[in-house]
Order: C-alpha cells, then structure tokens, then sequence
C-alpha cells in the first residue's frame, strides 16, 4: 500500500472512531424512526416525515456524542 492510501484509510478510521455515534444516530434510529413515522402519519408528506425522522436520529446521534453513550 502506498503512503497516500495508508494516509486515507488511516482517515477514516479516525473518522469513524470520532463520528460513529452520529452516522449509527442517523442512519439506524433516523430509519427505525422513519419506518415508524410513516406508518403512524400515513397522510403526511413522506419527504417531510422523512427529514423530521433523519434529523431527530441525527440529534440523538450528537447528544449521544457529547454524552459519551447513549443512555
């Protein structure tokens, strides 16, 4: 492997160690809370539920940062 390579994935394993918790918040609950959202108000707007559910999955996913875990 060449040095810019190791230099990448060197990256973005630092990236993952320090923003995992805000990725899982936003892609795991924000699609739990989407698939929920979606069946309890199934006459509203899916884009709005949608960024409704994303962008409460990413809030959790920064408090749970700040906070060090998630409970």
């Amino acid at each position: 492997m060449n040095s810019t390579a190791e230099r990448w994935l060197a990256a973005a394993f630092e990236h993952s160690e320090t923003w995992g918790m805000v990725w899982f918040g936003l892609l795991f609950w924000g699609s739990v809370l989407f698939a929920v959202a979606q069946q309890t108000f199934a006459d509203a707007s899916p884009w709005t539920v949608g960024w409704a559910a994303y962008a409460t999955g990413l809030a959790v996913g920064l408090v749970a940062k700040v906070r060090g875990g998630w409970l």
